[in-house]
């Protein structure tokens, strides 16, 4: 009996120990600045791909370019460009596209009548055969960093974007969809701290509360594991986590969900709504969440944004 009763001593105080190193990690996460985190500094950004091709996409034949760009302290950035052969003004306006985590340059597809304009799909820097190719423990600590990379990525490529011959570099603008809508408010706070001041932009189908999207899409995991894995990645990733940068994007923002989402609780959507300040315009489909498997959702999506856009003079007809 009295090994027993060491043992469960033992075992009360590790337990104990794991709790408290959890909640003090918990609480430097949750109290630090996450712009300290997200603003990394790329160093000197040099082409290391630069590809082009000419295809056909719907009806219009444009230019398609696949780049990768090299950099000293991130990740290489990656991405595909559609310009249009004809131009007829010097300069275009540039729309870049933050997508799902498969996105690729077929998703130029659901883009019709793209017009006199640039649209730039990013490509994240981590790609979900990783994840299935590799020991999970062993990916963890990558996922997580190459995901606080995003902003820093994505503000760089606009640096590059800027030098470009055929930029317009006042309207330069971020469209995030889905996975990339989580991103697009760390990346307009990083914008406004840097005082580059992207175009009005979108967020489609995007949320706050990371812990509760994540509860609400591991359908398919017991609860103490589901609380459990939510509770680590959240707070693993809570430095891109949308509440803490809503309030501080300096722009106006077209910002469109579905009341069917089974993805996104209503919850979380009605509160990013509340933290965009204004000017904002708010659409709420009769849909639910988008899917490669909804290309009629998709192309919906895609001509609301366009004509927001084009309302507001952020690109041309």
């Amino acid at each position: 009996m009295k090994i027993f009763r060491k043992i469960i001593k033992i075992l009360t105080a590790f337990f104990l120990v794991i709790v408290l190193v959890a909640a003090g990690w918990t609480i430097w996460e949750h109290n630090r600045d996450p712009m300290v985190v997200l603003d990394k500094k790329p160093g000197t950004i040099i082409p290391i791909v630069d590809s082009t091709l000419i295809s056909r996409f719907l009806s219009e034949e444009r230019e398609y370019r696949h780049i990768k760009l090299s950099t000293e302290n991130i990740d290489t950035i990656e991405a595909f460009i559609s310009l249009p052969l004809i131009r007829y003004m010097p300069t275009m306006p540039v729309i870049i596209v933050l997508g799902g985590l498969e996105i690729g340059i077929h998703n130029f597809r659901y883009i019709s009548e793209p017009g006199n304009n640039v649209i730039v799909i990013y490509q994240y820097p981590y790609k979900t055969d990783q994840w299935r190719n590799n020991y999970v423990i062993t990916q963890v600590p990558i996922v997580r960093r190459k995901i606080l990379e995003v902003p820093a990525q994505i503000i760089s490529l606009v640096e590059w974007i800027r030098i470009q011959s055929w930029a317009d570099t006042s309207r330069i603008n971020i469209s995030g969809y889905s996975f990339g809508a989580f991103f697009t408010p760390a990346v307009y706070h990083l914008d406004n701290i840097k005082e580059q001041y992207l175009a009005p932009g979108v967020i489609a189908y995007g949320g706050v509360d990371s812990y509760q999207l994540l509860m609400t899409n591991m359908k398919k995991t017991i609860l103490p594991l589901k609380m459990l894995a939510s509770w680590f990645v959240s707070t693993s990733l809570h430095p891109i986590e949308p509440a803490l940068h809503l309030p501080q994007m300096n722009n106006e923002f077209l910002i469109i969900n579905g009341n069917m989402d089974d993805q996104i609780p209503m919850e979380c959507w009605q509160e990013l709504h509340q933290l965009v300040p204004e000017p904002k315009t708010i659409i709420i489909l009769e849909e639910g969440h988008m899917h490669p498997r909804k290309p009629e959702l998709t192309l919906k999506l895609v001509n609301l944004s366009k004509k927001w856009l084009r309302d507001k003079r952020v690109i041309n007809p």
